[in-house]
């Protein structure tokens, strides 16, 4: 087999994609341009986003393979013939035609190229190399999906303004990119096959994008660790590269920043020679805390800052602090240094992989000189996160190539250690101190509570009160805004009298920050190439660090973020917590009445504005906090509602007027898309089905106008992006769960036996209340009271005779349905016995007695018919039938009512009013 065969064969060896997914695209003949001979091949693999990382890494091992010696991988040397060709070369680059590799654009050319290999030719297309890339934005504009356009396995779906990722979770911004890595760390052995060096066994690293070429470079990260001694980033030579004494000693270029007891130490080498920088930090930055670290460099001198001379980490609590402010400021020689590059450095252009966490080889010969340390310099045990070449983030996530480290950082998880923060906030802090904090837009307990906008009219402002005092040092502002003005200010922050001021505004359609630290002239920062005056809303947020600004808006990637670190002259400012925060535009009084508002914000709206991390009101819809209040306003409104921009406005059939937020445009409406099938334009349904939008194993379905995803077991949201934490935070040790089952079961018992026991006396009670109520029964089958113990008597009342034509007790409407006396079984006893041997003897004595008591009508002295308690058992009437009681003291054994409620009253209980009822027929 060929060369060339045995190349693509060993590349496909290592791509996962696919073995018909490596070609070889083009192979040049480079004899022109070097004195011994040399090929340039270029080979492509769809799918793979860093398969020239991947040659690289493997480059040794492509040399033995083929038995060719293999010299660069993914380096080309740009065109510098001058202004004129860029110029010519701006078409390929305007319109996406051409790719940076290397810090150079390359291009299809006009032509083929041909190499005559004697028994064969090679022809393909002529790749034209370019200047080298731009040094202002690097972020692709994505304007139809690629397999590139979103990461970590992100869908996009195109739109009618271009194209939106639906992001999984973990991962943030508009291309799903993965902002934090952990690294594992381990040894520096080396490996020697067949006397080449091999790549590290042991030890954490990643390869991202290589470091534009850029005259001004400006490089950020965060670290998280506890190891003193650590390598952070790497991008330069490996072993393999070419010296100082060989025929090319051009790629020498080297960037080495790692930790040294705690404290960053920087090793640059521009191709002047190398400096070192190393910072003499107050503390150690090995605290299992984030810290972050930028280097700069630009006009031959490089600057390292540690966390922006805070004096500590960034992420910490918004709490108020224990003084009201900063008197002093930081001292700049703990937290920032810089030193002088040589004259002849004035770009850093290696063409390699930026290599994160710790080397994947040795370093090269040439640097022995600096000692043992720096050829093994250790790896990085722990996380780091939001690494950013020149204001674009750098996706850390599964796609980059990596050995013994992986997307996250379980140590600064919140979910991972037991704290989850829904679906509306973020985890923020170190280990030790994490939080949960809630997205712009969102507050209340567990961030589930939409905040209220705030609409701006014309001479409108808010002024507020704060009841903390900022820090002098550091100030920020956050907010959501939405506007289609031009011009305006969004919030002002003052010291005392107007001398120092610092306020985010609107100016010509770009958001700004502007500030003024008395004496120095004021400064400002822009967001100059992101346009926010769109109608929709945006999240903003600035932050100050003595003299030095950050700015950014959503995502904060690319061009929606911008920084100016300045750290010269005066650095606090001392906020005027009573009169000196404005919201909207700044009043200025003409006369006692009369005002004009400065840069006045009209016809916008804003909404949860925060300083310093702490959420200030707006009104009218609030107008305190626990952070402060609004001691004036004017010309505000609740809500952001506007009138239909789509009055009196038709458009072109099939379209239809679509309202955006006090402006509009012709369409055919969300989900929905014009069709010309059948000759004819039509609205009809889209299929956002077909773009698979559904996330984890969801099925999509369809519906008029959009979509609904079902997710599987163990996801929700919108999208199934989210993990269903519902089924995982309940999971509780097995002793727990069999503790639980037992007491809940037991309860369940005793609950069953106090049913049943209430239920069996329900129903004795019910057996215990029937009666006989035959008059003539047999004495021979009449059974003893004593021997059934009945436990209620039925009480019986009888209507007396008319007085003056009315009922003697109708007068009294208390008297009514109380029929039931309870007497004592051991009572009731011997005078029911008595009672049925009467009724034996003489049946008609009951009733003679009642004729008497009809018949004479009048009363008797309750005293001469009184007996002792004991009288009552001397055969006395039926205890059972009260109509002996019918009438005072006819009939009664103990003479009346009143006797028998006093004689009787240790042995009988009164039911249901009786004894009322007795003492009122009484009197």
């Amino acid at each position: 087999t060929s060369i060339l065969s045995r190349l693509v064969e060993a590349a496909r060896a290592w791509v996962e994609v696919g073995r018909g997914s490596v070609r070889a695209v083009s192979v040049e003949s480079l004899e022109e341009l070097t004195t011994s001979p040399s090929t340039r091949v270029w080979l492509s693999s769809s799918g793979m986003a860093n398969f020239d990382q991947l040659l690289m890494y493997r480059k040794h091992e492509l040399s033995q393979v083929i038995g060719v010696d293999i010299k660069d991988v993914g380096v080309i040397t740009c065109n510098q013939t001058g202004y004129e060709n860029a110029r010519g070369d701006s078409h390929e680059v305007a319109h996406g035609l051409s790719r940076c590799i290397s810090g150079c654009r390359a291009t299809l050319g006009e032509g083929f190229s041909v190499v005559d290999a004697n028994t064969s030719a090679l022809v393909g297309p002529r790749i034209k190399v370019l200047t080298t890339c731009s040094c202002g934005n690097t972020t692709p504009d994505h304007y139809t999906c690629t397999p590139y356009t979103c990461l970590n396995g992100g869908r996009c779906i195109p739109t009618p303004t271009g194209t939106r990722c639906i992001c999984p979770h973990g991962t943030w911004g508009s291309r799903c990119k993965v902002l934090v890595r952990h690294f594992e760390g381990g040894g520096t052995e080396q490996v020697f096959e067949g006397g080449v060096h091999g790549a590290s066994r042991v030890g954490g690293w990643a390869w991202v994008a290589p470091i534009p070429p850029c005259a001004d470079v400006h490089l950020s990260l965060e670290v998280l660790t506890r190891s003193p001694a650590a390598t952070l980033l790497y991008s330069g030579p490996d072993h393999g590269a070419a010296t100082p004494d060989t025929e090319d000693s051009s790629v020498r270029e080297l960037l080495l920043l790692e930790l040294r007891q705690g404290r960053p130490s920087l090793l640059l080498d521009m191709g002047g020679g190398p400096v070192t920088l190393t910072l003499n930090a107050s503390s150690s930055l090995a605290d299992n805390t984030w810290h972050r670290i930028d280097l700069i460099w630009r006009d031959e001198l490089v600057e390292m800052i540690v966390d922006l001379c805070t004096g500590g980490g960034l992420d910490e609590s918004p709490t108020p602090p224990a003084s009201p402010a900063h008197t002093t400021p930081p001292d700049a020689h703990t937290c920032r240094g810089a030193t002088r590059l040589p004259r002849a450095a004035r770009v850093f252009n290696t063409g390699g992989p930026l290599q994160v966490g710790g080397l994947a080889h040795s370093l090269p010969a040439h640097y022995m000189n600096e000692g043992p340390s720096i050829l093994r310099p250790p790896h990085l045990q722990g996380c780091l996160r939001n690494l950013r070449v020149n204001g674009q983030l750098v996706d850390l996530g599964g796609g980059v190539l990596s050995r013994a480290s992986y997307p996250g950082c379980p140590a600064a998880d919140c979910l991972s250690n037991g704290l989850y923060c829904g679906l509306h906030a973020r985890c923020r802090g170190s280990p030790g101190s994490l939080r949960c904090e809630c997205q712009a837009g969102w507050g209340g307990p567990g961030c589930a509570t939409p905040t209220t906008p705030t609409t701006f009219l014309l001479n409108s402002y808010v002024k507020l009160a704060l009841s903390f005092t900022p820090l002098g040092y550091t100030t920020s502002i956050s907010l959501r805004f939405r506007t289609w003005r031009r011009r305006g200010e969004l919030v002002v922050v003052t010291s005392q009298h107007g001398r120092d001021r610092w306020a985010v505004e609107v100016v010509g359609g770009r958001v700004c920050v502007a500030l003024r630290l008395h004496p120095r002239p004021p400064t400002s920062l822009c967001l100059t190439r992101a346009t926010l005056t769109d109608g929709r809303w945006h999240s903003l947020a600035a932050a100050r660090y003595g003299s030095a600004v950050l700015l950014s808006a959503d995502d904060g990637d690319g061009d929606l973020y911008n920084a100016s670190l300045v750290l010269e002259g005066r650095q606090l400012l001392q906020v005027d917590k009573q009169e000196g925060v404005h919201v909207g535009g700044t009043p200025e009084f003409l006369d006692v009445s009369v005002f004009k508002i400065e840069s006045d914000f009209f016809d916008g709206c804003m909404d949860d504005l925060r300083i310093s991390g702490r959420s200030v009101p707006l009104p009218p819809a609030t107008n305190s906090s626990a952070w402060g209040q609004a001691s004036v306003y004017k010309g505000v409104e609740s809500g952001c509602g506007a009138p239909s921009a789509c009055v009196n406005v038709s458009c072109r059939t099939p379209l239809t007027c679509v309202d955006t937020w006090r402006s509009y445009h012709c369409g055919c409406g969300e989900g929905r898309v014009v069709s010309t099938s059948n000759s004819q334009a039509t609205c009809e349904d889209e299929d956002e089905c077909v773009w698979r939008p559904c996330l984890n194993g969801g099925t999509c379905f369809n519906t008029q106008p959009s979509y609904v995803c079902a997710c599987p077991a163990g996801f929700r949201g919108q999208h199934c992006h989210l993990p269903d934490v519902g089924e995982t935070s309940l999971k509780l040790p097995l002793g727990i769960l069999v503790t639980i089952v037992v007491w809940c079961t037991f309860l369940l018992l005793l609950i069953c036996a106090f049913l049943l026991h209430q239920h069996h006396r329900r129903s004795a009670l019910r057996r215990g209340a029937s009666h006989e109520k035959e008059d003539t029964v047999s004495c021979k089958e009449q059974v003893s009271p004593c021997s059934r113990t009945p436990n209620l008597l039925e009480l019986q009342l009888l209507k007396p005779p008319r007085a003056n034509g009315q009922p003697a007790w109708t007068k009294n409407p208390n008297i009514a349905d109380v029929d039931v006396l309870q007497v004592e079984v051991a009572t009731l006893c011997n005078s029911a016995e008595t009672h049925q041997q009467q009724k034996c003897s003489t049946p008609s004595t009951a009733s003679q007695h009642q004729r008497e008591g009809h018949q004479n009508l009048r009363p008797k002295d309750s005293g001469t018919e009184r007996r002792s308690s004991s009288g009552c058992a001397n055969n006395p009437p039926a205890g059972d039938d009260l109509r002996n009681y019918a009438y005072e003291g006819d009939g009664s054994s103990p003479g009346s009512l009143s006797s028998c409620l006093e004689s009787c009253s240790g042995s009988a209980k009164f039911l249901g009013g009786f004894r009322e009822v007795a003492h009122m027929v009484e009197s």
